[in-house]
């Protein structure tokens, strides 16, 4: 007899109350028939189909109001969980979350690399099976996994289409094999849509009205939040900050990404001469940007010079992203901003200060990610709850968006 598979709900009434509770919880049906518009009896019906899932449970009693004190509802945080996949060519990282929220393990391993396609599934697909496995989860309680890699991606599809930081992977159909690997639903999206999508979740952006989530990994991406609703543009593809077209030091044209990503940064390290000295290996840019941070968080002088170089370039592109979008609010988010973060947040709050174009009606608040070096896992997984418990808050690519 085939297993189970567990489910949520999609964006039904029974996914707008379970929404509801899981953002607000412990709360009563009367509440819950108030915020939503439903009918005291249409609520009942549907928590009573939400205790039956085992999805919510009842906690006791609230405080009367004049009469019988109302039955408490909350979610029951270990009857579901979600797997986030932060897919890149540095590292890999897994990230499981529970029905409330809840980080309740993560893992981090060695990154693509040059591996082959199949062989990097395969592989993923074992190390989330070991994580399940440490974490004494049942797979049979897995809702799905979000995989989240760098663009451009074709999410309705499931496929990596090409990348300069990916190179074997081009039309590679990976919520497809990973799928079949795993067997269990597969979600593929932006990494840096799912950093903000994860700080969205998390209710980190308290009354943010414009938000984005700068993403900074091998390359430079960023994704961004109208009134808690995804932009995505045309192919779901919007937000490529590293894109941008800038003036290069040699006065051609060339893109962000060139002049201030990790490899930027250790290019120019080379340029001039510091390799030797900051004892760069050489065999992996990422890595070597790792230690040039290192090095100026230290002290050192042309190591701080550096990274304050691609601070304050990077720091012109978000000026560009907040004119365009009227931004209220930045977070910054990725493994490159693990240990320089604090630098590259002053710079973007200074370039915003000084030269914002809307300053003097608001601000624009800069702050690095509570879970800077996993955000877009812990946004991965969060997309997977989220896709099933209401879409229409997110603007999600669902349903076809799962596997």
């Amino acid at each position: 007899m085939p297993r189970q598979r567990a489910t949520l709900v999609g964006g039904t009434s029974k996914g707008v109350v379970l929404d509801l509770i899981r953002a607000q919880g412990p709360i009563s049906r009367v509440a819950l028939s108030e915020a939503t518009g439903l009918t005291q009896a249409t609520m009942s019906t549907v928590v009573r189909q939400l205790l039956d899932d085992g999805l919510v449970v009842e906690t006791g009693r609230g405080e009367s109001t004049g009469g019988k004190p109302p039955v408490m509802l909350d979610v029951n945080p270990s009857s579901r969980f979600a797997v986030g996949v932060q897919f890149g060519i540095e590292s890999l990282t897994y990230v499981v979350i529970n029905l409330a929220g809840d980080i309740v393990g993560r893992t981090r391993t060695g990154g693509s690399g040059r591996a082959a396609p199949r062989a990097m599934v395969d592989r993923i697909a074992s190390e989330i099976e070991q994580t399940l496995a440490g974490l004494g989860i049942d797979k049979s309680s897995v809702v799905g996994v979000g995989v989240v890699a760098p663009g451009p991606i074709d999410p309705q599809r499931g496929l990596i289409l090409h990348s300069p930081h990916l190179a074997a992977w081009r039309d590679v159909p990976v919520r497809e094999m990973l799928a079949e690997a795993i067997d269990l639903p597969v979600l593929l999206d932006n990494d840096a849509t799912a950093a903000a999508l994860g700080d969205f979740w998390s209710g980190r952006l308290d009354d943010a009205v414009a938000h984005a989530t700068i993403y900074m990994g091998t390359g430079i991406g960023s994704g961004v939040l109208i009134d808690g609703i995804v932009f995505r543009g045309a192919s779901s593809n919007a937000g490529e900050l590293g894109q941008i077209v800038v003036t290069g030091r040699d006065g051609t044209w060339t893109t962000l990404e060139e002049v201030a990503d990790p490899g930027a940064v250790v290019r120019r390290a080379h340029e001039l001469g510091h390799a030797d000295r900051l004892k760069l290996a050489g065999h992996d840019e990422f890595e070597d940007f790792r230690t040039i941070a290192m090095a100026a968080v230290r002290g050192d002088d042309e190591a701080a010079a550096l990274i304050e170089e691609s601070a304050e370039l990077l720091a012109n592109g978000v000026l560009t992203m907040a004119n365009l979008f009227d931004l209220d609010s930045v977070s910054l988010a990725g493994p490159a901003f693990t240990v320089a973060g604090p630098t590259y947040a002053r710079a973007i709050a200074h370039r915003l200060d000084t030269d914002f174009f809307v300053r003097s009606q608001h601000s624009v608040r800069v702050r690095l990610s509570t879970d800077a070096s996993d955000a877009a896992a812990v946004g991965g997984a969060a997309l997977v709850m989220q896709t099933e418990l209401s879409p229409r808050v997110m603007g999600l690519n669902t349903p076809s968006g799962v596997h």
